[in-house]
């Protein structure tokens, strides 16, 4: 594997097409797990698709990285020497983990391991035990790739809503959370996830945060665009 695969791209590849056909677009079967399907492998990689608020709001760290060169593996886990070149997240046992220039993540593709190439990565992870670890389960991608919302997202705005919680809309377990709906998980435009987060705008008379997305001219555009393609779908 000479990239990452990331879990939209990994979801579009189990064939979003025949969920449809079946009539559970609704999002209640495909809401449950994001499944990482490796091929040849009896195993497989699960874990629940979080928009890139949530992964920043559970993350130990959250920084922009350079991958410089893979290292030496160690017990089915693989570590990459690393720069931190921008925190926007760091617990002390994470800034003291990271210090170290590695970051590991499991050799195995089927145990949720990433393949790092040379160059910078915005990372969303957790400290295991004193290292810094990564896998498909957490938040890894290319810095160029991210959109300016989701950088800005990253710098400074998702911290602002890290009291509401992004949850799919058939996957609420308690509708007292303050939460936002994330609708747009599936498909090409995921409006919600590129252009928007999710904040508290408001207080209940008991005093529970109510949340909404915030709209944006982009956020808003992508919608109507999303609407217009939703449309003339057969």
């Amino acid at each position: 594997m000479n990239e990452i695969i990331t879990f939209r791209e990994r979801f579009s590849e189990f064939d979003l097409r025949v969920w449809k056909a079946d009539g559970y677009y609704d999002g209640l079967i495909l809401g449950v797990l994001t499944l990482c399907f490796i091929v040849g492998e009896v195993e497989l990689c699960s874990c629940f698709y979080s928009h890139p608020q949530e992964h920043y709001c559970v993350a130990d760290f959250v920084a922009v990285v350079r991958v410089k060169s893979q290292g030496k593996g160690d017990s089915g886990i693989t570590a990459y020497h690393i720069k931190v070149k921008k925190e926007f997240k760091m617990t002390e046992k994470a800034r003291h983990a990271l210090s170290q220039g590695l970051i590991w993540t499991s050799s195995n593709e089927a145990a949720c391991g990433v393949t790092l190439q040379p160059t910078r990565y915005l990372i969303a992870g957790r400290i295991r035990g004193e290292k810094p670890f990564v896998s498909l389960c957490h938040f890894v991608q290319e810095w160029a790739k991210l959109s300016p919302k989701q950088k800005k997202g990253f710098r400074k705005l998702y911290q602002q809503g890290c009291r509401c919680r992004v949850r799919m809309p058939s996957f609420v377990k308690n509708r007292r959370e303050p939460y936002c709906s994330w609708e747009t998980f599936l498909g090409k435009n995921d409006c919600q996830a590129l252009y928007s987060l999710c904040v508290p705008t408001s207080q209940t008379s008991n005093g529970t945060d109510e949340c909404s997305w915030v709209s944006t001219a982009q956020y808003r555009r992508c919608m109507k665009e999303r609407k217009y393609e939703r449309e003339m779908e057969p």
